[in-house]
């Protein structure tokens, strides 16, 4: 937290030129719908995400997980559902405040063990504890958070005939070895409406590019969202924090 709050007191003292350099403006335009559903405390009324992401490229990228696709829901402080491919298999990972469940839970119960037999489990950690989803800063100071990056304009390219402005994102030099992140970047595409289309992360011997094709905020979702559909009801696996932690971590690995 000391390195982050020095790279904000910094990007106070940048010349008032530099918040309003256009680039800037749009990463904040864009950062600040996400980052105000996981605010502590915000005036923006959306407390809410939901989007479907596809997975266009990766490296050494499976050939069963080209194209595949991730459903993603948010609600702070302490909800959240994903849907997306695990082991070759199509799940649903789900959790409200302290309940967790998976479905199907007998494919999920199976995939598991397999994981483990492989030695392909993230290892457990005994201390771990679900938390409220909240970002360590004030909302006064989320406004600086596109000072953490340093920026360039690509300039204009379409995604499937929709004109998007390309930006190359790097972490400030501070930041990025206080997170020992020496050598990442990432490309997003956004649209006119500030919302990314298409985004790229790379670090040196590794790449992944996302395609989003639905980003929507709101308050808040249905109370549905968080619940088993009658169909899944019927193979629902409870999770414990230790093996939720597990397997979102082999998810998104």
């Amino acid at each position: 937290m000391k390195i982050l709050r020095l790279v904000l007191a910094f990007a106070l003292l940048l010349p008032s030129a530099r918040a309003e350099d256009n680039r800037y403006d749009l990463l904040g335009r864009t950062l600040m719908p996400f980052v105000n559903v996981f605010a502590k405390s915000t005036t923006n009324p959306n407390r809410a995400l939901s989007f479907t992401a596809k997975l266009e490229q990766m490296t050494d990228l499976p050939p069963e997980l080209a194209g595949s696709h991730a459903e993603v829901a948010v609600e702070y402080p302490d909800k959240l559902r994903l849907r997306g491919p695990f082991m070759g298999e199509d799940i649903t990972v789900c959790r409200k405040g302290q309940e967790l469940w998976a479905y199907p839970g007998s494919k999920v119960e199976a995939l598991l063990s397999a994981a483990a037999a492989a030695k392909k489990l993230p290892k457990a950690d005994p201390k771990f504890r679900l938390q409220p989803f909240a970002l360590p800063l004030p909302e006064k100071d989320l406004v600086f958070l596109p000072a953490l990056f340093q920026v360039k304009d690509i300039g204009s390219e379409p995604v499937d005939g929709e004109p998007c402005r390309v930006l190359d994102l790097f972490l400030m030099p501070e930041l990025m070895r206080s997170l020992k992140a020496q050598g990442w970047g990432a490309r997003a595409w956004i649209n006119g409406e500030a919302k990314p289309v298409r985004i790229s992360v790379a670090k040196p011997g590794w790449m992944i590019v996302l395609r989003f094709e639905h980003i929507e905020f709101a308050p808040k979702l249905p109370d549905a969202t968080w619940e088993p559909t009658s169909e899944q009801s019927a193979d629902i696996l409870k999770l414990d924090p230790m093996r939720y932690q597990q397997l979102l971590g082999t998810m998104v690995k």
